[in-house]
């Protein structure tokens, strides 16, 4: 099961009353705000008739260059824009909101090595610059640099704890790392902030059923189907965590069962190689540690925990339970197992 990351750029900024050389022509303020406000009711006709005739009073003026690069942008003309914006540094090398929008171009072509100059460009003309940083943080991501992309993440949430995005992508980052209770948490908080992005729930249902916490997930993916009732993905996860919850349901009620009848470590063995065998590992687990609770030197469900942290690459972990497995199983009662083991004990990794 994997996530469907909400990895987008943030928007592009339209230019208004940044500082530039030569002296501005007050008209040409005045068109540059015309064109801004006619680009953010989305009339491009009229924008550019103002920012047109705003550089005939300022050709020099680069606030006007990068709104025509949004219109150009807007329209479908990335070359055309990619030109303006390039204009607008020319005259004013530190136009913040050029390198941004320029930036933001390369990120959409993939050519995230010039993306991520023109975002760190505008950060280091105006570190406040949260879009400018979010962005340089989702290039990183692409670029398979997880730790730096964090830092930005991180750095956008101490100074607003409120962008779901940054929550969303640092709780991506943790789970690529394996780190699904911090994905959770992250990505939790994201759908709290942002409780109409279907993907979000998505996301946040697919960290919950890697810790087996397979109701709950049937609650985030119903929300996602609430919100977009033919997301193929979230219908899917749906009928998967189903699934899973009602497979729960059941062995917690055969687990009460068996355990009333009774608690012994022969008895919790037995129903954590029933949860094996219905895929449920976490469980699995959790009785492996109920039987040694009962009797430290229950051999079979040290060698069980030794399988479970083997198989999910948790050496550490492996290797205690191995060891205790060695410890108090009879090499001539658990043959096999005792190989594997050894074998395990002699590798210098998996």
């Amino acid at each position: 099961m994997r996530l469907t990351p909400f990895l987008c750029a943030l928007p592009l900024v339209a230019a208004t009353a940044c500082i530039s050389k030569p002296a501005v022509h007050e008209r040409a303020l005045y068109n540059n705000e015309l064109c801004t406000q006619q680009l953010a009711i989305g009339d491009l006709t009229r924008a550019e008739v103002y920012c047109d005739l705003g550089l005939e009073f300022s050709p020099h003026y680069a606030d006007l260059w990068v709104n025509k690069g949004l219109i150009s942008l807007q329209a479908g003309k990335k070359e055309e824009a990619k030109k303006h914006f390039i204009k607008a540094l020319r005259f004013n090398q530190e136009q913040a909101q050029a390198y941004q929008n320029l930036g933001f171009i390369y990120l959409e072509e993939g050519a995230y090595g010039k993306a991520h100059d023109n975002f760190q460009r505008a950060l280091k003309v105006n570190p406040d610059y949260l879009e400018a940083r979010y962005n340089l943080g989702l290039t990183l991501m692409k670029m398979e640099k997880g730790e730096e992309a964090k830092k930005e993440f991180r750095t956008i949430l101490a100074v607003n704890p409120n962008i779901a995005n940054a929550h969303h992508n640092l709780g991506i980052i943790a789970y690529s790392e394996g780190k699904f209770e911090e994905a959770v948490e992250h990505i939790g908080q994201a759908a709290q902030l942002a409780p109409d992005v279907s993907n979000v729930w998505n996301d946040y249902g697919v960290a919950l059923m890697e810790l087996s916490r397979f109701a709950d997930a049937r609650e985030a993916f119903s929300t996602c189907v609430r919100l977009e009732a033919k997301n193929p993905q979230c219908l899917n996860n749906l009928a998967i965590a189903q699934r899973k919850a009602a497979l729960i349901d059941s062995a917690g009620k055969e687990e009460r069962e068996t355990l009333a009848a009774e608690n012994t470590a022969d008895a919790l063995y037995t129903m954590a190689v029933h949860y094996n065998e219905k895929g449920l590992v976490a469980e699995e687990e959790r009785t492996y540690k109920k039987c040694l609770r009962l009797d430290g030197k229950y051999a079979k469900c040290h060698y069980g925990l030794f399988k479970i942290y083997s198989e999910a690459q948790k050496r550490d972990a492996a290797t205690i339970a191995c060891k205790n497995f060695l410890k108090y199983g009879v090499a001539e009662e658990f043959p096999s197992e005792t190989e594997s083991c050894e074998k395990f004990l002699s590798q210098d990794s998996y």
